[in-house]
């Protein structure tokens, strides 16, 4: 069995251009465009889904309830099933695949829509949380194989800004995704958005076919690697879940924090689109050069910082310190799963690269949704700030006990490394 070594160069491998050159490098790269629009094709999907899913739950089963039922079937089936189909693009050239997938995921989506519109209550709650599930699960690889190809596609010295590119672009999607479900329930209704997301993802589906993708380089490990590649990667999943588990508390929480401290609770809209904002500032500032110690490193240094100041942000008595410390760590969030993506693709050989991308998808997926268990567990027996201080805790043993484990096992493999060396001077 072959042992994966392990670079810790500062900030990553050195790059040829720094800057916003080095972004527009990676723009300029045969494949960029073809790659860009498929991203767009399946991103902007499941960052609609979550609202859109409580619409037509709402409308085909008359509750709210329903829709919350869809949307979490809908992200537990995305976590469930991320490293499995993730695995998928390890073995298959990213088009096919990726053809295949967003097909079965657009089907899935009309199949909840179309009933809808020719009546609703067609079809019973079960065959709607199914279908949900189904849609968030078929194509829930496709995160990973993506990012995946981007790093086979754009020249190793522009890593480290694609993958920065790649965060920022996929916060945007996150950001406009709701405002857009909400405009097309305004003026179509509540099942459109459920329609047009089946449609975006069956045009991914045509347009797959334009991109060229040999596939990952093989070595003939592929069933050690796919031992090894969990033990390897676990404490990266547990920072990125911490990171998700920041983001989903505000997400979930910030309504009920800004009622407490007197102010109205509809800004909370306006200040996590600013929270986005600062997310897509923060990550183009981290991509455009390289900055000291390893990835894991850098990684460890801002999931904290954003543990540190949503803590803060949580017992703080005022509105204004509140929605100001939230937009400070969303500068921070961004660059955090960057780094941590970076150090994934260092830590991993290529051929399993969109399995670990992909477990880091299923962690982030994970955190984000334990959080809302926990605010949803404990909102009314213990108060929103002991609620949304016991997701910073848990987010915080999760970073502090990854952190030790990886500084353990970076010792351990440069150990392993120069007593090599040594064997063979």
């Amino acid at each position: 069995m072959t042992t994966t070594t392990t670079k810790e160069p500062p900030g990553g491998q050195s790059t040829a251009d720094s800057g916003f050159r080095a972004y527009a490098k990676v723009v300029r790269t045969r494949g960029m465009r073809a790659w860009t629009f498929i991203v767009l094709c399946q991103r902007l999907p499941i960052a609609m889904s979550p609202l859109a899913l409580v619409y037509i739950g709402h409308h085909a089963g008359s509750s709210y309830a329903v829709g919350a039922l869809l949307a979490g079937a809908f992200a537990f089936a995305e976590a469930l099933a991320a490293g499995v189909m993730g695995r998928r693009f390890d073995r298959r050239a990213a088009g096919p695949e990726l053809r295949l997938v967003l097909t079965l995921q657009a089907a899935a989506l009309f199949l909840l829509g179309v009933p809808a519109l020719v009546q609703p209550g067609l079809l019973p709650v079960w065959a709607l949380v199914v279908l949900a599930a189904l849609a968030g699960g078929i194509a829930s690889g496709a995160h990973g194989g993506l990012r995946a190809l981007l790093l086979r596609t754009v020249d190793p010295s522009g890593h480290h800004a694609a993958l920065s590119l790649e965060s920022t672009l996929t916060t945007l999607l996150w950001a406009v995704g709701p405002a857009v479900v909400g405009l097309i329930a305004l003026f179509a209704g509540e099942i459109w958005p459920t329609v047009v997301i089946g449609v975006i993802a069956a045009v991914g589906a045509v347009a797959a076919g334009a991109l060229r993708d040999s596939g990952p380089v093989s070595s003939g490990h592929e069933k050690a690697a796919d031992v090894r590649v969990w033990r390897l990667s676990w404490p990266a999943l547990f920072q990125e879940g911490a990171v998700m588990m920041c983001v989903g508390a505000a997400y979930t929480g910030l309504p009920s924090l800004l009622e407490l401290v007197g102010s109205d609770p509809g800004v909370a809209g306006p200040v996590l689109a600013l929270f986005a904002g600062a997310g897509l500032i923060g990550g183009l500032i981290y991509g455009s050069r390289t900055w000291p110690g390893a990835y894991r490193t850098q990684s460890f240094a801002l999931v904290l910082a954003v543990i540190v100041v949503v803590a803060v942000a949580v017992v703080t008595p005022t509105a204004a310190t509140i929605i100001t410390l939230l937009i400070i760590s969303g500068f921070a969030g961004t660059p955090a799963l960057t780094a941590r993506a970076a150090g994934m693709q260092e830590l991993l050989p290529e051929r399993v690269w969109a399995t670990g991308f992909s477990g880091l998808y299923a962690a982030g997926g994970i955190g984000f949704a334990a959080s809302g268990i926990v605010v949803a567990a404990l909102l009314e027996a213990a108060g929103i700030r002991v609620s949304l201080l016991v997701c910073v805790a848990l987010a915080a043993a999760a970073a502090l006990i990854s952190g030790a484990a990886e500084s353990r096992m970076a010792r351990s493999r440069m150990a392993a490394q120069a007593r090599d060396h040594a064997a063979t001077a």
